[in-house]
């Protein structure tokens, strides 16, 4: 697209987000600009040091985005960087047309439709590689499916992600009763995150019991790279009836021989998608039986390049940035060997904020580095599975994995008793 005398412009399609994903390439020099799309809730905030070029709606659609980056293209060299699980097809298509390193297009749809991703984890790799699924229309067929797989069961989103409206079921009920809230939901919320990429559908699968898991990985050059095995607390760990991601910590506590499969099942995962380049973020349940893939989500995990720079001194994004431009990336090798935790914790119930307890109490802890609040006193606030956007975030950081648990189980108590709401 540009003359090799050109410089190099890194460009985050749509949003940035947040620190860890634009922050270790402006430490290693790199030019990071935006793309910003000005249909997102999430660039009210432009980070010192990120350009932003050039801004559109991406509703104008994929020729506007793509004239906009070709304009980009004429004076740059570019590397397309998409971080939003609702901008995935579109960087596909727009990779596409261009000639830019992107997911295909086929690979981002594949990534993006959980029936379809199911359909092909079973027919290129295997049943016994994940869960029995069935997609829905309504409330009859909900638990026809049910009925046939056995309960419990997982009432999910097909086209959502980050464990939105996910319900844990134990009996028709309160599968009706999860039915109806997301199947009233579901459309509205849709539209309100500009999530339009592909069809609204509702999935009903099995239960599989066992641990949260995920591995992050590298597609460039017909290899795949894993990152370590990071350790998720859900909702459900804890009690409850949903999966909002609690916490996420690494080093894993899994044995190595179960964290080998997991990497391995992760490179067949993506294979079995089509994906060729990019990162993927590949997530697990560790069941009796073994490792059982969940779902595969075409960029990098959320909180994930923290938490391996942090324990490892693995610099995902960095890598990724190379594969862009052509270039062979930094291998995603264990530098240090620390552990770190990133803990999300939401009000069980929905209402105002009257008071945030225990804040003090974190903070002193030491293996906590940083606390961010989000949200003040008066602010309505709402559990995960009903839509929050994280509300607290509270990374640590410790020398080993024992001493980083037993401040964890100190932060749990604390976040049991914090949200004051009424």
């Amino acid at each position: 697209m540009s003359d090799e005398m050109n410089p190099e412009l890194y460009l985050f399609f749509g949003t940035v987000q947040r620190t860890e994903f634009y922050a270790p390439l402006l430490e290693a020099g790199l030019t990071v600009g935006l793309l910003r799309n000005t249909d997102s809730p999430l660039n009210s905030e432009i980070p010192q040091g990120v350009t932003v070029p050039a801004e559109l709606s991406f509703s104008d659609g994929p020729e506007a985005v793509c004239d906009r980056v070709r304009d980009l293209g004429r004076t740059h060299r570019l590397a397309l960087i998409n971080i939003d699980e609702a901008t995935v097809r579109l960087c596909a298509e727009v990779g596409r047309r261009l000639g830019l390193p992107a997911l295909s297009p086929e690979a981002a749809y594949n990534v993006r439709s959980k029936s379809r991703m199911r359909e092909l984890f079973l027919a290129r790799i295997g049943a016994h590689t994940t869960c029995r699924t069935g997609a829905v229309r309504d409330r009859a067929e909900a638990l026809d499916t049910a009925a046939r797989i056995g309960y419990p069961v997982v009432l999910k989103p097909g086209n959502l992600y980050g464990s939105y409206f996910v319900t844990l079921c134990a009996d028709p009920a309160r599968l009706c009763d999860a039915y109806e809230h997301l199947a009233t939901q579901l459309p509205g919320f849709a539209r309100e995150h500009d999530i339009t990429d592909v069809a609204a559908e509702i999935l009903v699968e099995e239960f599989m019991p066992g641990t949260n898991h995920s591995v992050d990985c590298l597609a460039h050059d017909g290899t795949i790279s894993t990152t370590p095995v990071v350790d998720v607390v859900t909702g459900a760990d804890m009690g409850g009836t949903d999966f909002h991601h609690f916490a996420r910590i690494t080093p894993s506590s899994l044995d190595e021989a179960t964290q080998t499969r997991m990497r391995e099942l992760a490179c067949q995962a993506l294979r079995a998608l089509g994906i060729t380049v990019g990162v993927a973020h590949v997530e697990f349940i560790h069941t009796p039986q073994g490792p059982r893939l969940i779902e595969v989500a075409g960029r990098p995990g959320a909180n994930r390049p923290i938490l391996l720079r942090r324990a490892f001194g693995i610099d995902l994004m960095r890598s990724w940035a190379q594969t862009l431009r052509g270039a062979r990336p930094c291998a995603l090798r264990t530098i240090t060997h620390n552990a770190s935790a990133v803990v999300t914790p939401y009000p069980s119930t929905s209402g105002t904020l009257i008071d945030l307890r225990g804040l003090d109490a974190l903070e002193r802890l030491e293996s906590v580095d940083r606390v961010v609040v989000r949200k003040q006193t008066g602010d309505v606030v709402t559990p995960r599975q009903d839509g929050a956007r994280s509300m607290l975030r509270i990374e640590m950081q410790a020398p080993d994995r024992p001493t980083l648990d037993q401040d964890l189980a100190e932060v749990r108590r604390i976040c049991d008793r914090m949200f004051v709401v009424a």
